[in-house]
């Protein structure tokens, strides 16, 4: 599989490619996320939970906050295969692989990109909250944890692990 950044000529329709989120992309974001959480989601947390998170796809605050932060979107062919937001003052927002591609390096392919823009913005620092899921994967990368919070969504209460990053050169 070939990863590539997105360049004026023709790319091979089974490339891998990294490209920046923009708003068309927006509406298949939303049903990556919910199906994502949908199929993993039951691993790890109870129905509740699970319909809760699901739903936040659907929020206006979604659209909103991919269209205020800069994301970076994994396509192959016509396909997202998943994506990662970064805000201005250096917070990792979402971060969403397709359920069927996890534990490919996609989302490691994903946080390394994000890496490289926050070094060149000048970023010292990465923070972000980690699901169940997500949390052994932003330890191997470096992240280290600040401690837990409890979040409610429409009444379902989560627990969440707040963790940052030290940038270097």
């Amino acid at each position: 599989m070939t990863i590539s950044q997105p360049s004026s000529g023709s790319q091979e329709p089974d490339t891998l490619r990294c490209v920046p989120l923009c708003a068309a992309h927006i509406p298949r974001l939303a049903a990556l996320f919910e199906r994502t959480v949908r199929e993993l989601g039951p691993e790890h947390y109870s129905p509740e939970q699970v319909e809760q998170w699901a739903r936040g796809g659907q929020h206006p605050g979604f659209a909103d906050q991919l269209q205020a932060h800069l994301g970076w979107v994994l396509e192959q062919g016509d396909t997202l295969q998943g994506f990662i937001t970064l805000s201005p003052d250096g917070h990792l927002g979402l971060l969403y692989v397709a359920p069927e591609l996890r534990r490919r390096g996609l989302a490691s392919l994903l946080i390394r990109r994000l890496l490289q823009e926050a070094r060149a913005l000048g970023l010292t620092c990465i923070d972000t909250e980690a699901s169940l899921f997500s949390y052994p994967l932003f330890l191997r990368h470096g992240f280290e944890l600040d401690g837990l919070e409890q979040v409610s969504r429409g009444g379902v209460s989560f627990t969440r692990h707040r963790l940052h990053l030290k940038l270097h050169g």
